[in-house]
């Protein structure tokens, strides 16, 4: 949270997406809709996010002509730290050589407020500023439409414990249709909400009725999912499984269903049981499996590139895992 106080009074404003409220997070993606047809800055989306978080008019605050009020709401709109991150030419090519911590401001903060040596030399290249899309927290918990409410997927970290009520195929099928067209997201926020036991045909079905909510809730459930999945395989043990040079050759992403339908193959029970599988058994279980596979082949004293090819993955990740 920034913290500051006013007349003695200590206020919060909250600084990290899993401290939001549903109201600010669709309004944080409202106001990225209007960033990205160029009729906000990032400097004013994040203003924003501080009006609305206050309860401030930011339309009135904005005809104000006071100098100590406008400065003291830019240097609160400025703390504003987690919605944007800075990237800069060839995959952060300029960063590599700094420190972790030094690395993480540079990436939090634009380089003309940066107090780091490097700063001026990063103002000068063409830098851009992306939405930080990695988080692991249910923004938008239920939908309505005409009076129905939906519950969405619960997600749950408490005690540094992660679970999830997504079923393996109802993660599989809404991950399919990241980065779908406008046109597709009733259906991906159909199959995130849908009631009751997840089936394919029920959703597709339902998916008529979704397109019934605002292309802003549409859009802030595909936003929430797909930074719930960056988090997923780069912040947990489940990395491993998109390790490989590219994601296609990951049975999370070619071959999902088939890899699914697999596991039925090794007796861990029928179709309809393992498509209801909790998603994050079902990662564990395919985690476990590729582990096996490399020590198998690693026990065979098959070539580590061999394994490399077989697999995907990195050579060093193979060699920590043999």
């Amino acid at each position: 949270m920034i913290e500051f106080y006013i007349h003695q009074d200590k206020f919060g404003i909250p600084n990290a997406w899993e401290e939001l409220t549903p109201g600010l997070f669709e309004g944080i993606m409202a106001d990225m809709d209007l960033v990205t047809k160029g009729k906000l800055s990032p400097g004013m989306l994040q203003i924003n996010h501080v009006c609305r978080a206050m309860g401030w008019d930011s339309q009135r605050l904005m005809q104000c002509k006071d100098e100590e009020t406008w400065s003291n709401l830019a240097w609160l709109g400025e703390q504003v730290d987690f919605i944007f991150r800075v990237t800069y030419p060839d995959q952060d090519a300029a960063l590599q050589e700094l420190s972790k911590d030094d690395y993480l401001k540079a990436k939090k903060t634009p380089p003309e407020r940066l107090k780091l040596p490097i700063a001026r030399y990063l103002a000068k290249l063409d830098y851009k500023f992306v939405l930080n899309s990695c988080f692991c927290v249910q923004l938008i918990p239920y939908v309505s439409i005409q009076g129905k409410l939906y519950p969405g997927y619960i997600i749950d970290t408490g005690f540094n414990q992660l679970t999830c009520s997504l079923t393996a195929l109802q993660f599989i099928e809404a991950r399919s249709l990241l980065g779908c067209s406008k046109e597709m997201l009733p259906l991906l926020a159909s199959i995130l909400y849908h009631p009751g036991v997840y089936e394919s045909e029920s959703a597709h079905a339902l998916a008529k009725s979704f397109e019934r909510l605002s292309d802003e809730t549409l859009q802030s459930i595909a936003f929430n999912f797909s930074s719930f999945v960056n988090y997923l395989f780069s912040k947990t043990q489940f990395r491993i499984l998109v390790a490989g040079e590219s994601e296609k050759r990951s049975p999370i992403t070619t071959g999902a269903l088939e890899s699914l339908y697999n596991l039925s193959n090794d007796g861990l029970g029928d179709i309809s049981t393992i498509e209801q599988m909790n998603i994050i058994k079902y990662l564990t279980i395919l985690r476990k499996k590729l582990i096996e596979a490399v020590q198998s082949m690693g026990f065979a004293e098959m070539p580590v590139v061999d394994i490399a090819k077989n697999t995907g993955l990195p050579i060093s990740l193979i060699k920590q895992i043999i």
